[in-house]
């Protein structure tokens, strides 16, 4: 299935991953909202991808906002989402809001997505959510986000039933090179990123296109739902 000509709305587009799907559906001639919180990354974003391309701030896990975010659009093919936070915490640490807040901005957004956008869609359209290897492989410090992750897959799976024949499908990426990865290395990015790809069977970290075109995958085919799709460079092979 071509994109050409269809309503693409990427959640999360400001940087990274989502950016890089947005970039993608426009070329693949898909008329291209993005949303994301944050207006002036927001609005850098739109000007990197032309004038064509709707800008909508609104934050994923607050129900107005998503409210009138999707209202604003007459109708909606495909959404991709992206919103989420990975919060670091020691056991000792873990406070309920901040585990609120990972639950908030990865499920709960991601319902509201589906909850506002699926109204608008034709039974061809589609709901692509954004996981993370922590659903499966958790790490020290990282419980917060693995419960997170792994409750936004189980989501995507009850969607998928619930929503049919709208498709809902989950990518769950490996260690991909974006800003947010850069900030959380810091000044031992060169080390870290070795250590990372001694682990990744393919020797190196993903790229924010090689999602993107996990996503186009994902909306262009129709026999597809209930998935989760690892885009990790084989690492749950490990």
């Amino acid at each position: 299935m071509s994109l050409a000509g269809a309503q693409v709305v990427v959640v999360g587009a400001s940087s990274g991953m989502g950016l890089a799907t947005a970039r993608r559906a426009v070329d693949e001639g898909a008329s291209v909202t993005i949303i994301a919180r944050d207006r002036d990354r927001l609005e850098q974003a739109r000007a990197s991808l032309g004038s064509e391309v709707r800008a909508i701030a609104a934050d994923a896990a607050e129900e107005d906002q998503v409210a009138v975010a999707f209202d604003a659009l007459y109708e909606v093919d495909h959404v991709v989402v992206f919103a989420g936070e990975q919060p670091v915490s020691a056991l000792p640490d873990a406070e309920l809001g901040l585990f609120r807040r990972a639950m908030e901005a990865r499920v709960w957004g991601a319902l509201l997505v589906c909850k506002y956008a699926t109204p608008k869609m034709p039974s061809a359209g589609s709901v692509t959510f954004c996981s993370g290897l922590s659903a499966h492989r958790p790490r020290r410090d990282r419980s917060i986000g693995a419960a997170a992750t792994a409750g936004l897959e189980s989501l995507g799976r009850a969607m998928a039933v619930e929503l049919a024949p709208i498709r809902v499908n989950t990518i769950c990426p490996g260690p991909i090179r974006t800003p947010m990865l850069d900030r959380a290395m810091g000044e031992n990015r060169e080390s870290a990123t070795a250590a990372i790809n001694a682990r990744v069977p393919l020797g190196r970290l993903g790229t924010p296109e090689e999602i993107a075109d996990a996503a186009v995958f994902l909306m262009g085919n129709g026999y597809i739902t209930g998935i989760t799709l690892h885009v990790d460079g084989g690492m749950m092979l490990l």
